[in-house]
């Protein structure tokens, strides 16, 4: 595990006594999406930030 997930999962356990129980079920629905997003195999928005298309080429 990287530094930056430790102090990820460091933060979320501080965070997470102090959330309501709706912002919870938020949470957890966030993260439950984001982890099938990644399990199947999609780019996320983040992965495509800074990424041009490519220029549609009429013939």
């Amino acid at each position: 595990m990287s530094d930056k997930e430790k102090e990820i999962i460091e933060t979320m356990a501080e965070a997470l006594p102090k959330m309501s129980e709706r912002d919870k079920g938020y949470f957890l629905g966030y993260a439950e999406a984001m982890a099938n997003h990644k399990d199947c195999g999609e780019s996320s928005e983040h992965d495509n930030l800074g990424k041009q298309s490519e220029p549609n080429k009429a013939g």
